[in-house]
């Protein structure tokens, strides 16, 4: 562990010696959210947006804080109707949402013209989820209510990489790509040889958005 810090406090000493081109800016991207993992399919595509402030230290160099809300609606087709397995009948609606607010560290290649970047980013997700309706078991006619609305804080990083293309020195058209994983204390989804149970969500965002950037 020791060693990674090394590597990555030099990987950084050498970023804030190149040539500096100091200056803020903001992002906003409309994304495509594809989920992704064990329970993909109790899903669907969904929407979202996302908006970052960030610092150029150094012109290679990019220092940001990235937030938005991404939704998921739960795909009815899947879930809804008979469950021969154990017997019941599903009628439920709704979808999932998250909130992150991450802090994302890039690296940009520098020069005029397109550039193209990747990120790593680390934080927390927001998840409020909003899923209603009932079930029925064989044998009880009486419909059983599911009421699953809550929020809770999971934590997780995104990866991944992009694309600008400048239309003048302050604005660009930002294209990106974003994998997330997610810490997910409500289901478990993977065994490890000690017996622990972990459990996470994984999304992949296709992102295009805008890009402003102030000397």
């Amino acid at each position: 562990m020791k060693k990674y810090l090394l590597i990555a406090v030099c990987f950084i000493g050498l970023t804030l010696t190149s040539s500096a081109q100091a200056g803020y800016g903001t992002e906003l991207t409309g994304n495509l959210l594809i989920p992704l993992g064990k329970y993909a399919e109790n899903y669907q595509p969904g929407f979202g947006a996302l908006v970052g402030f960030y610092y150029d230290v150094a012109e290679n160099f990019r220092l940001a804080f990235v937030t938005g809300y991404l939704h998921s609606g739960i795909n009815e087709s899947t879930i809804n109707g008979n469950h021969t397995d154990d017997g019941s009948n599903w009628d439920v609606s709704g979808g999932v949402g998250a909130i992150p607010a991450l802090l994302s560290l890039r690296l940009i290649s520098p020069g005029q013209g397109m550039r193209l970047y990747g990120m790593v980013e680390l934080g927390l997700y927001t998840y409020r989820s909003n899923i209603t309706g009932s079930y029925t078991v064989e044998g009880q006619p009486d419909p059983v209510p599911v009421d699953e609305s809550e929020y809770r804080f999971e934590s997780g990083f995104a990866a991944g990489g992009g694309v600008l293309f400048p239309l003048n020195e302050e604005l660009s058209v930002d294209a990106n790509l974003r994998y997330h994983w997610i810490n997910d204390s409500e289901y478990s989804d993977v065994s490890t040889t000690d017996g622990t149970e972990l459990g996470s969500s994984k999304i992949f965002t296709i992102g295009v958005g805008v890009n402003w950037f102030f000397v």
